[in-house]
């Protein structure tokens, strides 16, 4: 892990974009070479709101019915479909909050 970024002063909590925004800053990384990976409503908004594609895994907070009545698209069963995923969209990293 290169980056971990939490809720401090001056950083809004998600679902706002702040903490990926600073995450990526810190890496020194554009958003198109990010996913966002996440198990919550939540997830999916920040991820929507940081402008990143959004894999939501299906063994955390909420359910895939759950998660699809949010915006849901893109979802990992367990952790080697989220490789899978990286083969299909080309993705340089992975930024996980």
């Amino acid at each position: 892990m290169q980056a971990a970024i939490g809720e401090r002063e001056g950083v809004a909590r998600k679902p706002a974009p702040d903490m990926v925004h600073t995450a990526l800053a810190e890496l020194g990384k554009p958003a198109d070479t990010a996913v966002y990976i996440g198990d919550s409503d939540v997830d999916v908004m920040t991820a929507k709101n940081s402008g990143l594609p959004c894999i939501s895994v299906l063994w955390g907070f909420r359910d895939k019915e759950f998660l699809i009545e949010h915006g849901a698209t893109n979802f990992a069963e367990k952790p080697e479909d989220i490789v899978k995923f990286f083969g299909a969209v080309d993705a340089g990293r992975l930024i996980y909050l």
